[in-house]
Formats: C-alpha cells, structure tokens, sequence
C-alpha cells in the first residue's frame, strides 16, 4: 500500500488542521456554553440573519478568491482589482440588507430579526476590507501565517459573546461575530501585507469572472437549499424549532467542516499543480480520503451515539435535537468522497462539475423538503438534506470513475479497519453515558469511545500492516512514498514550484 503526497502540502496541511481544529473546538465550546446561557429563539433569531446575509453574499460572489488562487500567473494589479471589487461588493451588500432587513424578518414570520440583520450586515464590510494578500497566502501553501491570523479571532468571537450573553441576549452573538471579524481583518495586514489600491478594470478582473462563474453559480444553488430548508422550517415549526436544528446542524456537521476546509484548501492547489500527471493524481486523492475517512468514523460514530447525552446536557429546552444530530451525522460521513472531489474538480478546472453536484444535491432537497418537514418535524429537514447528498455522493463516483479510470477510491482494508474501531468505540461511549449522568457521562463516554478507537487502530495496524505509522507521516509533512522515483521526483518539483512563488511573494 502507497500513499503519497508533496511534503510541502503536507505540512501546509498540519498548520490548516492546527488552524481549523482550533477554531471548530473553539466554535464548540462557545456553541455549548451559549446553548445554556440562551434560548433556542436566540438562535433561531441569529440564523434568519445568516441566511439573509448568506443570499446577497452568495447572490454577489464572482468567485474572485478562488480564481485568484487557481491562477498562476496574477498580477498586482489585478490582485489589487479584485480587492476593489470586493469592498464595493461588500458596501452594496450592506445597503441593501439594510434597508430589506424589516421585509425579510416578516418573510421568516419573526420580526425581531430585522435589527439583528442590519447590524450584521456591516460584517462584510469588514471582511472584505481585509488584506487581499491572503489569496497569495493560501496559494503558496503558507497555513502557518493563515492559522495565526484566524485564530485569534475565533478567541475574540467566543469571548465576546459569552461575557456578553447574560445581559444582550442574542445581541452577544452580534458583537462577538463582530469582534472576530476586526480581529481578522487586522492580522491579515501583519501576516499577509500589502498596500491596498483602488483599481477598477473589467478588463483586468474578466478571466477571474469566466472562472468565477461557476463557484458563484454553485454557491447560488446551495444557497436556495439552505434557505428554502430554514424558510420551512421557520414557517411550519416557529423560530425554536429552527434554533434547534441550527444548533444541532453546527454540532453535527463540525468535523466534517473542518476535514473539508483542511482538505479543500490545501488540495485546490495541489491538483492544481498536479493537473496533467493522473498518477500523482489518484495517489494524492487516495491519501486524502483515507487519511479523513480514519479520523472522522471514530468521531461520528462517537457522536451518533452521544447524541441523546448531548441533548440531555443541553437541558429540557433542547429536546428533539439528538435525532436531528444523528441523522446529519450520517450524511456527514457520506458527503466526505464529494468533498474530497470537489477540490479536485476545481484544481483540473472543472467548476462546472461542482454545479451539476449541487443541482443533485439541492433538486432531492427542494423536492423532499416539505412533505418530509410535515411529516416528520424538525428530523423530516435532515433527512431531506441526506436523500440529496447521497444522491450527489452517486454522481460523484461515477465521475471519479470516469477521470481516473481503473484507481481505487481508497484504501478499502484501511477504511474496513477505521470502521471496525469506530464502532467499537461507539459501543463503550454508549456504555459509558448509560452508566453515568448528564454530563459526566457525555465527556467521560466521548473520551473513552475515541480512545478505544484509537486503540484498536493501533492494533490492527500493527496486525495487518496498515502503515497508519506512514500514513501519519504523510499528514504531517514528511516526503510521499519512497516507491517510484519518478512519482518522488515530482513531489520535488511541486514543492520546488512553490517555493520559488513562496519567495517571490
């Protein structure tokens, strides 16, 4: 068994991990801590708001970002352009969910959300005015500089809302959403300079908009879904019925967030840079998928379990959320080939693949949304939500097959293994939550189940000869497989690639 990937995006993807693990354990422990300290309503009341502000941020995205990275021959000006375009984008955001908050706040049947979306609205703003030397960033592989501006502001966020929340109420989330992002924005300038121009040129920013195009055609389409899904929700069940499944969606779907930030930033570029060699290709997409796949089973098997611990911590008022976790839990776990895919799709310049995934994913959505809501309450929104993504997961393998015909996916006896130890572990986390209360039982299971998991990894690795010891390896920086000079000989070049754009910048 080979796996392989370039040392250099290796180590970038320690530091995105560092960074992302951070800032989900972050975003955890202050979603807990609010759980207790708020209402469902506050929530519920927050997520109107991120959907409005999600519709004119998708409704507006050209796709600069990611075709400033795609590209490898961006010039400062056209870096400076797409900055431009940016803040003005921002600015037009801002005005206008300013003055349609009061109408969309009716539209969700909750009228206290209109303040809310006006003061969120300015968040944008301040994001956009951030250093544009981030795209650079994230080109280059340079996480390292990426976790350390990011990461403070997770902390910021979190300390914010919670010492605000017994006396603001829902407007702690505001103000420490609102302080993250001025924390962001100014580090970006530190770990990723450059001095801002105004530049305005269709011409300049043109062959981002044509590769652009597609990501916002994309974003668009996954944004009716997550919309039409709260909209439902919201108007058939009320505003905590829909805090409660944003709660339990931002439980449920936060490894998987992470894992696929980690892997999407890092493996954008690195297909990018592979395009033409289907070899290295396969070998790095392998890698990828099993070294998620070994990490997030024990997770989510874990979580499956817990989740009815989870819901009694969390106390009366959240009654109805485990089944609702368990449910996007499991299509958690089947969504990760499609988010590994995505990346790659987008690397070899077929963002127009990713669109055609979304329509799957959010045409079975649309269509089973209602009557399933209807049905089922608050479950019946999840379980939409799995029938499109197993349905994209299907059109995702048939494509993978199609690119690179005869590779495997994965490595099948590594996955098998993973699964073995994640059920294992879920059935002590069980165990332990039954024989303890509340929240001792929660953290006391949830440690014991990832523990044995990890354990009875290290067994069978040692008994089958996974090479999970090199896999690791891998993950964390060290060269690809040391089998095939000429696939050796590539990685260096890669790296050397990067290097040279590295110094450059």
């Amino acid at each position: 068994m080979t796996f392989e990937l370039s040392g250099r995006a290796g180590a970038a993807m320690r530091w995105r991990t560092a960074q992302l693990v951070g800032i989900q354990a972050i975003y955890f422990l202050r979603l807990l801590v609010l759980a207790r300290l708020l209402a469902p309503d506050a929530f519920g009341l927050l997520a109107i708001a991120a959907v409005a502000l999600s519709v004119m941020l998708t409704l507006s995205d050209l796709g600069m970002i990611p075709a400033l990275v795609q590209r490898r021959d961006a010039t400062l000006e056209q870096h400076n352009a797409a900055w431009t375009v940016g803040l003005l984008r921002a600015v037009f955001i801002a005005a206008v969910l300013s003055i349609a908050a009061p109408a969309v706040a009716r539209l969700f049947g909750e009228p206290r959300a209109a303040p809310i979306i006006q003061a969120l609205a300015l968040r944008p703003v301040i994001e956009a005015a951030a250093s544009i030397g981030v795209a650079r960033l994230t080109r280059e592989l340079r996480f390292r500089e990426l976790a350390l501006m990011y990461l403070p502001g997770a902390v910021i966020d979190m300390v914010v809302a919670i010492a605000l929340a017994p006396w603001l109420g829902v407007w702690a989330l505001v103000a420490g959403s609102m302080g993250g992002a001025v924390t962001t924005a100014l580090l970006s300038y530190i770990f990723a300079p450059h001095r801002p121009q105004v530049v305005f040129s269709t011409q300049l920013i043109a062959p981002f908009v044509r590769f652009g195009r597609w990501v916002m055609l994309t974003g668009i389409l996954g944004l009716v879904g997550t919309t039409v899904l709260q909209l439902v929700v919201s108007r058939q069940l009320g505003a905590g019925a829909l805090g409660l499944y944003f709660l339990a969606s931002k439980v449920a779907l936060l490894p998987l967030g992470a894992a696929s930030a980690v892997v999407g930033s890092v493996a954008f570029p690195l297909f990018a840079d592979m395009r033409d060699d289907a070899t290295r290709t396969a070998a790095a997409f392998r890698t990828l998928l099993t070294a998620q796949m070994i990490l997030l089973l024990p997770v989510y098997g874990t979580l499956i379990v817990l989740a009815p611990a989870l819901e009694t911590a969390l106390g009366p008022r959240w009654i109805g959320t485990a089944p609702v976790m368990q449910i996007l839990g499991a299509g958690a776990v089947a969504a990760l080939f499609g988010e590994t895919l995505g990346p790659l799709l987008m690397g070899k310049g077929q963002s127009a693949r990713t669109f055609a995934l979304e329509v799957v994913q959010t045409g079975l959505l649309l269509a089973a949304l209602w009557p399933l809501v209807r049905a089922l309450g608050v479950g019946g929104a999840a379980t939409a939500w799995l029938a499109g993504t197993v349905a994209a997961l299907l059109l995702a393998f048939v494509w993978f097959r199609r690119m690179l015909p005869g590779e495997r996916l994965a490595e099948w006896t590594t996955l098998l293994a993973a699964a073995v130890a994640a059920l294992a572990g879920a059935a002590v986390a069980a165990l332990a939550a039954a024989a303890l209360p509340n929240l001792p039982g929660l953290l006391v299971g949830a440690a014991s189940g990832l523990v044995v998991a990890t354990a009875l990894l290290v067994v069978l690795d040692r008994l089958l000869g996974l090479e999970l010891s090199r896999l690791v390896r891998v993950m964390r920086g060290s060269a690809g497989s040391s089998e095939g000079q000429q696939s050796a000989g590539a990685a260096r070049a890669t790296d050397d690639v990067v290097a040279r754009r590295s110094a450059k910048g």
